[in-house]
């Protein structure tokens, strides 16, 4: 298994290297698909969306492709995800796109693809392989995305981890008193909390064993007990 769990994709030097370790091979000799479902329910201005992925594609790479995985019979996409040698979930609802791997019955592939490929999360990509994701809106107190996707609660794409991986630790557009709430998270949730900044990321081999932090920023690892 190759994971790279991040924050905020592979705009950190230290981020990026870590996936260059991971593929073991020149970026440009790889070819990524980028899964953009989480973002896609959200309305309003896409234009971070284009940015993001116009700086993700400037890295270089041997082919670049974008994909939903609701953009055709569910074999066409498995296909496109089985031709990647770097599959990423983009950001945006978490709760949403673990419910659009599950409800398009593409989570089995994922399950096998991510002991093949490398996977890397950005942001919501990174959340959607806990064991708490069904009792996320309990956890964090917070129904509202739930609701506005008509959903009651939401599987994980895969249940790997039964930690909880949280990012943008210290963002400037992060609601006061993030830290407190990760806190009652993991007390709520009786699971260790990674709370990383844009600059960390987790690299996971053994989903068992404790992820590794590579960081140019700052990080926490939040126990149980809050501490």
């Amino acid at each position: 298994m190759r994971m790279l769990l991040t924050s905020n994709g592979l705009s950190e030097r230290v981020v990026l290297d870590a996936l260059r370790d991971l593929v073991d091979r020149p970026l440009s000799e790889v070819r990524i698909v980028v899964v953009i479902d989480g973002i896609l329910g959200f309305p309003g201005d896409s234009s971070t969306l284009v940015e993001h992925l116009e700086s993700l594609r400037s890295i270089g790479w041997a082919e670049f492709d974008v994909a939903s995985l609701f953009a055709g019979p569910r074999e066409l996409v498995e296909s496109r995800l089985r031709s990647a040698d770097v599959i990423l979930g983009y950001g945006g609802s978490n709760t949403w796109l673990a419910h659009a791997w599950t409800k398009t019955g593409l989570a089995p592939a994922l399950r096998e693809l991510i002991e093949q490929k490398v996977y890397v999360g950005w942001s919501a990509g990174s959340m959607i392989f806990t064991r708490a994701l069904p009792s996320w809106g309990q956890i964090f107190d917070d129904q509202s995305e739930l609701d506005m996707f008509g959903l009651a609660a939401v599987d994980p794409a895969v249940p790997l981890f039964d930690w909880i991986f949280l990012g943008h630790l210290g963002a400037d557009w992060m609601s006061p008193g993030a830290e407190a709430r990760a806190a009652r998270a993991a007390a709520r949730s009786g699971a260790t909390v990674w709370f990383i900044d844009d600059a960390s990321a987790l690299v996971i081999r053994d989903p068992a064993e404790d992820p590794v932090v590579v960081s140019a920023g700052t990080w926490m690892r939040i126990e149980p007990d809050g501490v």
